[in-house]
This record gives structure tokens, C-alpha cells and sequence, in this order.
């Protein structure tokens, strides 16, 4: 793991990204409020899952409990670390992996910013809209219903997963972990909003490959 130091300037260059990132943003979440009509069947999706979840309660916890260990071992593969177990009960489980130790961190902290599920229906949506016609897609209202129901699902993890309970989160310092958990969920949140944006030139939502390159243009005039 990083020494001390290393953790200090790894929050202050989070901190900094954030300020200029919700300086960026802004404009994004009015454009929200202008589009809204969009993300009208992601919201109604929030209100199902609040829904589904009062009769799905016997297996309520497994399912947290399941996603919380599956994105660890999904982040882990995806750093090239090699998964030595995994295990997921209705309280408790456990993801053991092994790697460069520079990427603990990512690993051990994802659970607390990264919705996996939402990620996975955004994908599958915009491979499907990518095939469509510019605006048809209106016509993905049972994606965006799933993507609200992923959504709402990892909101109540997050809030019932994140604190000073977890060794995740106290394994590393506590002003770096909250910092990497609010600063990712910005993006992550920023991301969501921008699939269902149009792009300037041609009037298609970005999708999610090109929230993350609008992000990552914004995060190089930052940097550079």
C-alpha cells in the first residue's frame, strides 16, 4: 500500500479534480432538468425497485452482499490481479485476490462508488441504441426501466455498506477513502447523466462510451 504521503496527495489531487469537475458538471445537471423527459422510465425504474425490493426480502441480503463481492472481483480482474476466492453469504462475504499492491485501493473500494449492475444495463443499452435511428431512443423504456432498477438497488447498498464498519474503508486512511468513494460516485453520477444527453453535433445520446470521453477531455483541459 501507498505510505501516508502518498494518500495525502492522492485526496488532494481528488479534491482538486472534484472542485473543477463540479464547476464542469454544473451545466450537465441543468441540461438534466431541461431533458428530464428522458430520464423518465430511469426514475419510475428507482420507484419499481423500492417496490420489488418489500417482496424479495428474503433474498434481499444475499443479493447486497453478492454485488459488493462480485465488483470487488470485477475490478480485481480488470487491474490484472488474480482471484484467489470468492465467496458471498447472506451476511458476510469475502474476495481474496493478489497483484500489484498500488491497485488495492481501486479494488478495495469500489463497492462503495461503482454501480456494476447500472454499468452493465447503460452497456446494453447503448449497444442497442447505437443500431437505432437518431431518437429512437424513446423507444428503450424497458432498458431505462432496468437501468432505475440497478440504480435504486445500488443506492441502497451504498448506504447501507458505507462506514467506518467496513475494513475496506478503514484499511486505508479515512480522509483518502471517503474522499475516493464521493469523488468516484461524482463521476459515476455524471456519467449516468450524460448517456441520455444528446451530442452537439449529431443529436444522439453519448452513451457511455462517449460520457467517458466527454469526461476524460474535461479532466485533460483540467490537467493540462
Amino acid at each position: 500500500m501507498m505510505k501516508k504521503t502518498g494518500y495525502v496527495l492522492a485526496t488532494i489531487l481528488m479534491l482538486v479534480l472534484a472542485a473543477f469537475l463540479l464547476y464542469e458538471g454544473w451545466p450537465v445537471l441543468l441540461r438534466f432538468f431541461d431533458l428530464i423527459g428522458r430520464y423518465m422510465w430511469v426514475g419510475i425504474g428507482i420507484a419499481v425497485f423500492f417496490v420489488l425490493r418489500y417482496f424479495a426480502k428474503k433474498n434481499r441480503d444475499w443479493l447486497e452482499t453478492l454485488s459488493h463481492e462480485l465488483t470487488h472481483a470485477v475490478i480485481a480482474i480488470l487491474f490484472l490481479r488474480e482471484i484467489t476466492s470468492f465467496q458471498a453469504n447472506k451476511k458476510n462475504g469475502v474476495v481474496w485476490s493478489r497483484g500489484a499492491r498500488w491497485s488495492e485501493p481501486f479494488v478495495a473500494l469500489s463497492p462503495y462508488c461503482l454501480p456494476l449492475f447500472t454499468y452493465i444495463m447503460l452497456i446494453i443499452w447503448s449497444l442497442v441504441a447505437s443500431r437505432q435511428l437518431v431518437g429512437s431512443h424513446n423507444h428503450l423504456w424497458g432498458i431505462d426501466l432496468l437501468v432505475g432498477i440497478t440504480l435504486g438497488f445500488h443506492f441502497v447498498c451504498f448506504k447501507a455498506q458505507t462506514g467506518n464498519h467496513e475494513t475496506d474503508i478503514t484499511k486505508f486512511p479515512t480522509f483518502f477513502s471517503y474522499t475516493y468513494i464521493w469523488f468516484f460516485r461524482l463521476v459515476n453520477l455524471l456519467v449516468i447523466l450524460l448517456c441520455y444527453m444528446p451530442a452537439h453535433k449529431t443529436g444522439e445520446p453519448l452513451k457511455v462510451w462517449g460520457a467517458f470521453w466527454y469526461l476524460i477531455e474535461h479532466f485533460w483541459k483540467i490537467l493540462f
